[in-house]
């Protein structure tokens, strides 16, 4: 496989554990409740992705190690035993993908040869990031240099090099004060989007870099992307948004590149984007987000938290309140709407 996409590099967060919570009786605000009790404990989440089936809220959490005990033991205080799966990982970061499903497809692909499982998945508007099990670690820069080059190493040496000196850089920056307002970059919203799900099975890698590929071909921008854990431990559920107006051809693709699995699709949504300068290094921000969205009773879908960005999807109806309980609660330069 000769490379084929140009990115400008990638990073990797090492020391991790990725829990995995399902609460199965559907209650709106379990993602709020649940990034309130990891606040409370001073836990921050530099990975997080939060979906609603239809039924029940499914979610991916990365912390860091030294803190998943602590994680693990007050989630299950506070909700029961929900927990489908936890194990030690790392997130990789892959940049700029700058909303291309190729990326995602030459991504699977390479995985799929190397025999790496993704775990978890989750987009930004720059990053696109993924967690796999610790024991993979050494695998996923040889898998990476097959189908990418990188403008800034050549070869997995070059990387490995540049990384020397490096491991402990993120603990050494977290942020050792609590802002009032956040502040954030700036608020990018996507209307008029076609929420989708798609369930699937572990070992499907093959099917779902087709899947990407053929969006690609078809011109498809994707605004949102994220699985969390489906109701069996070999489930999982795939969810992204398109515009509206591309939801059908969509939708055909899915049949025609993975037969016999369902598509379910609500629209229309808007998506929203944010990132900021203490994202990844400052507990209870997502928690800040939603908690006003409890708070205005917002109509909320999915959320993904990538290192230092978070990217949610609400009822296009619940916009302009969503927007609003933004700005209440973070410091917006500016709302930028993009079709």
């Amino acid at each position: 496989m000769t490379p084929s996409a140009r990115l400008g590099g990638f990073k990797i967060f090492k020391d991790v554990v990725r829990i995995s919570p399902i609460f199965p009786n559907g209650e709106i605000h379990f993602p709020a409740r649940l990034c309130q009790i990891l606040a409370e404990e001073k836990i921050n989440l530099p990975f997080i992705t939060c979906l609603n089936d239809g039924r029940a809220w499914g979610s991916h959490i990365a912390v860091e190690a030294a803190e998943a005990m602590t994680a693990s033991h007050i989630i299950k205080e506070s909700f029961g035993n929900i927990l489908s799966d936890n194990s030690k990982s790392f997130i990789l970061s892959i940049f700029p993908h700058k909303r291309d499903p190729e990326i995602a497809g030459l991504l699977f692909e390479a995985f799929n040869s190397g025999g790496l499982e993704p775990d978890a998945l989750a987009n930004s508007p720059s990053a696109l990031s993924i967690v796999l099990k610790e024991e993979h670690l050494s695998k996923v820069s040889q898998a990476l240099f097959a189908p990418f080059s990188f403008s800034a190493y050549r070869t997995p040496a070059d990387w490995k090099l540049a990384q020397k000196g490096k491991e402990k850089l993120y603990k050494e920056v977290v942020a050792s004060y609590q802002e009032q307002r956040p502040k954030v970059y700036g608020l990018e919203v996507h209307e008029g989007q076609a929420f989708l799900r798609v369930k699937f099975r572990e070992g499907h890698l093959s099917q779902l870099s087709t899947l990407f590929k053929e969006f690609a071909r078809s011109g498809l921008n994707l605004t949102f992307i994220a699985t969390c854990p489906g109701e069996t431990e070999e489930e999982k559920l795939l969810a992204f948004c398109v515009p509206s107006s591309e939801d059908q051809p969509c939708t055909e693709i899915i049949s025609g590149s993975t037969p016999g699995i369902d598509v379910e699709s609500v629209a229309p949504v808007s998506v929203f984007s944010m990132n900021g300068p203490h994202f990844g290094d400052r507990f209870g921000i997502a928690k800040e987000l939603l908690l006003a969205f409890k708070h205005e009773n917002i109509d909320f879908l999915g959320l993904s938290c990538t290192i230092a960005s978070i990217t949610g999807i609400v009822s296009s109806h619940h916009l302009e309140a969503a927007t609003h309980a933004i700005q209440t609660c973070f410091e917006v330069p500016s709302v930028i709407k993009k079709a």
